[in-house]
């Protein structure tokens, strides 16, 4: 009987680990090296953010379909938040193929001025666009 109570602890806790704990972090990795390469694959959204500004995260970068997802942490990547010129987190850029195709700004607050739908219509058209 203990036993059966030590598992079902233990399953619980991995439940909510997975459910409340991992939320934010699924679907995405941070770059922390070879952000060149990571880019050059079809179409990839980057969040350039910072920790001290994870509140404003967009928090919704996980659950964007149709390409890659990272985030690049401009406190350790200073030389790419300098050549992309990011002068303000979060912001997301998304490429194609390793070219620039569409950014979107904070504003003042430090908060994303796009929604989840704003950002994915930007990939699906980017999409759309390669079978035209």
């Amino acid at each position: 009987m203990i036993k059966q109570i030590e598992i079902s602890n233990y399953i619980y806790i991995l439940i909510m680990l997975l459910a409340f704990g991992c939320g934010t972090v699924v679907g995405q990795d941070f770059i922390n090296g070879d952000f060149e390469d990571r880019i050059a694959k079809d179409i990839v959204a980057v969040e350039f953010w910072a920790d001290w500004n994870s509140a404003n995260q967009f928090a919704d970068l996980g659950k964007l379909k149709e390409c890659e997802k990272y985030r690049l942490d401009i406190m350790v990547k200073a030389d790419i938040q300098a050549e992309y010129n990011i002068t303000g987190i979060p912001t997301i850029i998304i490429f194609d193929n390793g070219v620039e195709k569409e950014r979107f700004l904070p504003n003042i607050m430090f908060q994303l001025e796009a929604d989840k739908k704003t950002v994915q219509h930007s990939v699906d058209t980017i999409k759309l666009n390669k079978f035209q």
